[in-house]
């Protein structure tokens, strides 16, 4: 039996790409998309390299386990091991289901190329549903690269450089529409951290005597947010004069900060 490599490569890394993505869009978690470029390229790689290498299934268990591990860690590790654990099992849960799906449908197509078609031969079905089944994944694969790009030029990255008490931080946000917030006596256009983020934490240890009060109201419902007035910011390196208050959201598409778009 002929194998090839570029053919191998393909369908690897159609396959990784696709399950990884379903993984990001599961938990509604950002990704950054050279980083699951790259783990799909390592995936397509490796089941070459799989084929190739002198067989023993304890050290191609190990190296295939290891693999996806590396391939999660590239794709979505932010500085939480339990969350990528949790990644790393939805991802074998996403592959296991996409490999299933396109093995009843190669299957399909082999008994119904061979079945319907006239002095269709088995190897020629077998070639057919190859084919169906390699262009099922192109199909998918640039619906998943469209929306890639797409989402790259919907989002506006942020720069945020901030001194609160005698520290100074640096966070990337996210430019919002949505958030309106403004502090009521001063006006300020409010910015929202994670407060699981260093500058949200140093926030947190301020008495609340010296917090600026920002009320809100969302659809979850409303409250009372507590900020303070840096002594100076800077976005994209611009100054601005801004609240900054925590929120117990633990991030905000994948960055620690959200900023209102009058501040951009």
């Amino acid at each position: 039996m002929k194998i090839y490599a570029d053919m191998l490569f393909a369908i690897n890394f159609s396959m990784d790409l696709i399950s990884l993505f379903i993984c990001a869009s599961i938990v509604h978690k950002r990704v950054h998309k050279k980083r699951v470029l790259a783990s799909a390229v390592i995936g397509g790689i490796y089941g070459v390299i799989e084929v190739i290498m002198p067989s023993n299934a304890i050290a191609s268990a190990f190296l295939g386990v290891s693999v996806a591990f590396l391939m999660c860690f590239i794709s979505f590790y932010q500085g939480s091991i339990k969350r990528l654990i949790g990644m790393y099992i939805l991802y074998w849960g996403c592959s296991a289901c996409l490999g299933g799906i396109m093995s009843v449908l190669y299957s399909f197509l082999n008994k119904l190329l061979a079945e319907y078609i006239e002095n269709y031969s088995y190897t020629q079905a077998y070639t057919g549903a190859r084919f169906f089944v390699i262009a099922s994944l192109a199909v998918i694969l640039s619906i998943i690269l469209g929306r890639f790009f797409s989402r790259e030029k919907e989002i506006i990255e942020v720069e945020i450089i901030a001194q609160v008490n005698t520290k100074t931080f640096e966070a990337k946000g996210i430019c919002d529409s949505g958030n309106l917030l403004r502090e009521p006596i001063s006006g300020k256009s409010v910015i929202l951290v994670s407060e699981k983020s260093q500058i949200g934490q140093e926030i947190n240890k301020i008495a609340d005597v010296f917090k600026r009060y920002i009320p809100y109201n969302s659809v979850g419902g409303g409250g009372i947010l507590k900020g303070v007035l840096p002594k100076s910011i800077k976005i994209n390196g611009t100054e601005r004069s801004a609240i900054i208050a925590p929120v117990s959201q633990k991030d905000f598409a994948g960055y620690e900060a959200c900023v209102p778009i009058s501040l951009v």
